[in-house]
């Protein structure tokens, strides 16, 4: 699979950005998943092969990365997340919690071009023909 030939300067610098505390055994799976996620999202959008993405989209890709992480609290424990909560019932109280791969289903599911992006990327996007 074709990659971005910054991307290593990439992680670098959200692994800066974003440091593993607490200690998070999963944290460098979760950095490449969230950094490959938006590189291929990014490409996407604007219409261009992952090696074609301008440098001037770095910054950009970046702050996307820890926005999925901050929203989705990748590295947050378990037990210290508050969205997990899948159902709850009131009789003799009872919480029911995602499950695992639940949650990684949807983090499969979500778009990381928000609104806050798509005025930055539209400067880059190209149209499909």
């Amino acid at each position: 699979m074709e990659q971005l030939p910054r991307r290593p300067v990439l992680l670098a610098k959200l692994k800066a950005l974003r440091v593993n505390e607490p200690e998070n055994a999963a944290y460098d799976v979760i950095m490449d998943y969230v950094l490959d996620k938006t590189i291929a999202d990014v490409a996407n959008y604007c219409h261009l092969a992952m090696a074609e993405l301008p440098e001037e989209l770095d910054n950009t890709m970046i702050a996307m990365c820890l926005q999925l992480i901050s929203t989705h609290q990748l590295l947050t424990p378990l037990d210290e997340r508050s969205g997990d909560v899948d159902s709850i019932s009131e009789g003799d109280t009872s919480v029911k919690f995602k499950s695992a791969s639940q949650a990684y289903l949807e983090l499969q599911e979500v778009n990381t071009i928000s609104d806050n992006f798509v005025l930055a990327l539209n400067a880059f996007r190209k149209v499909k023909r």
